[in-house]
């Protein structure tokens, strides 16, 4: 179909509504039906971008250019593009939405593009918005799946993304990211997107391309340039699961950098962090992080580990997988198939003369009872298990068949966490507490510390959504003497019993610190954890 420039020259439709065409009534132009010959006629007056105002050339009649502009043109600028031109020039009141995408399709071209250097791109793409539309457009332009599947992967990193979802629908796929825990479109099923992609992952990942019945995993490293010739390794976890509309893929991002800075940035309240740092010194005990996926029990681990780590001291780890390379620490992974599992890689790891031990998951009986063992016998032992809080990770232990007096006298404490997201420090803005924030917090208005709650109003940093960034809440149990004797002789409700009555370091405490000091808000801790452990008679 001809575009409505030249349906208008050769008299196939008037100038109003070739107009109409182009730019419906509030403003939004129809940029695929523009004539890039009108854009280079016009463009060919201006060879650097800096002179140009905020206009896109929409046609040419009569020695006459109608332009589309986001602002009133002054009289003097109008001039100028007259001399320039040597045209006649009348302005149309355009969105700033179709001018910020038009402006993106001048900017990419495919030909100059260096696939290294697509992170730099995504600049001054601050709003979701921006990012879905800048990549649409990419896509659209861009019908090589290889590249489109480079493209999205730079765009996640740019926007600190965890994970890029690719979902296969009757229309078409669906691509979102995971940004401070939280799932967001980027492109939509009827943007037309090929499934093709995930093949081209598969291909990528080194999976078997034919296979389509079962699930699959992979792992990918890659090179991107980040900007002031730094460079970013990146490596990706994929993986595939056969659904009804196709097979979905999941590709975790993890960059090879050292995010892990210390254990003040973890999240601990101030008396939780006192005691946490008080067992990181000893010399022997089990140390256990407990939380479900993605509740940042990996930083803590690494974190904790790198903030033990001496010259004298031996640190061996068994993973799956092996997330983070670590300085100074050797590192194991577990291979099934070929019999390194996590209880053969810690019986291995006793061997190595070690000092510091770390178990990415207790799972069996195995490896629990020679986690323990190895706790009482001089190593200091840090472990995860998957619990909804830290008191029930003891009839977890229990519950593989572990001796209680063994795990009293092998745990110095256990740490159960959750991220919530962080207020955005660029649109934050004072709160006032209401009596329901009051009364879910359990608080009287003169304990609240009222002056300290914020909300943020969404801005471009944030997408809209007013949190920036993530942080742990944390609940910690210190297995002291009487805890210990609990576990020997007690049940979990009597150690439960015990721990509210003295008031210990418990989720609903943590909760309150992080709302009372502007760092998070009452909703995101609502979102983050259950009722009952903000229960008082719980």
């Amino acid at each position: 179909m001809a575009s409505p420039w030249r349906q208008l020259i050769n008299g196939q439709i008037t100038l109003d509504e070739a107009l109409q065409l182009l730019v419906d009534p509030e403003g939004i132009v129809t940029l695929d039906l523009l004539d890039l010959e009108v854009s280079r006629r016009f463009r060919r007056h201006f060879p650097h971008d800096y002179e140009l105002p905020p206009v896109i050339p929409l046609l040419l009649w009569r020695n006459c250019y109608y332009l589309g502009s986001t602002t009133e043109l002054s009289k003097g600028k109008i001039k100028q593009l007259r001399d320039r031109t040597d045209m006649d020039l009348k302005v149309i009141s355009i969105a700033d939405k179709s001018y910020r995408d038009w402006s993106y399709i001048q900017e990419i071209d495919l030909n100059r593009i260096d696939p290294t250097r697509l992170v730099e791109l995504f600049k001054e793409k601050e709003e979701l918005e921006d990012l879905s539309t800048f990549t649409e457009i990419y896509l659209l332009k861009n019908k090589n799946a290889t590249e489109q599947l480079n493209f999205i992967i730079a765009g996640a990193m740019y926007n600190r993304a965890s994970d890029i979802h690719l979902e296969p629908t009757q229309k078409g796929l669906r691509v979102r990211y995971r940004i401070d825990g939280m799932l967001r479109d980027i492109v939509k099923p009827s943007q037309g997107l090929n499934t093709n992609l995930i093949t081209a992952l598969k291909v990528m990942s080194n999976m078997d391309i034919a296979e389509r019945r079962r699930p699959l995993d992979g792992r990918v490293k890659m090179n991107y340039a980040a900007g002031q010739d730094a460079e970013l390794r990146l490596d990706m976890r994929v993986s595939t699961f056969p659904a009804v509309q196709g097979e979905k893929a999941v590709i975790r991002l993890l960059p090879q950098k050292n995010p892990f800075s210390n254990v003040y940035d973890l999240g601990f309240t101030e008396t939780a962090l006192k005691i946490y740092q008080g067992w990181l010194k000893q010399p022997q005990g089990i140390i256990i992080i407990t939380g479900p996926t993605g509740s940042g029990k990996t930083s803590t681990l690494y974190t904790s580990l790198q903030s033990v780590i001496k010259e004298f001291l031996n640190v061996v780890t068994i993973e799956d997988p092996v997330e983070y390379v670590l300085p100074g620490i050797t590192q194991g992974q577990v291979l099934e198939a070929a019999g390194m599992t996590f209880s053969a890689g810690l019986r291995a790891i006793l061997r190595q003369d070690p000092d510091v031990i770390m178990v990415g998951e207790i799972r069996d009986e195995e490896t629990a009872d020679t986690a323990v063992r190895a706790a009482l016998t001089g190593h200091l032992v840090f472990t995860t298990l998957h619990t909804n809080d830290a008191v029930s990770a003891i009839p977890r232990l229990k519950g593989l068949g572990l001796d209680p007096s063994l795990i009293s006298d092998a745990l110095l404490g256990i740490v159960a966490q959750r991220l919530v997201r962080k207020i955005c420090p660029y649109c934050a803005k004072l709160y006032k507490p209401t009596a329901e924030d009051l009364r879910y917090l359990g608080l009287e208005e003169h304990q609240a510390n009222p002056e300290k709650w914020r909300k943020g109003d969404g801005c471009s940093k944030c997408s809209k959504s007013g949190y920036l960034g993530r942080e742990g809440i944390i609940e910690l149990i210190d297995v002291d003497q009487a805890v210990g004797q609990l576990i020997c002789e007690g049940t979990v409700a009597q150690i439960q019993h015990h721990l509210h009555s003295i008031n210990f370091d418990s989720f609903r405490l943590a909760a309150i610190d992080k709302v009372t000091k502007g760092v998070t808000t009452v909703e995101e801790v609502r979102r983050v954890l259950p009722y009952s452990v903000m229960n008082l008679s719980s």
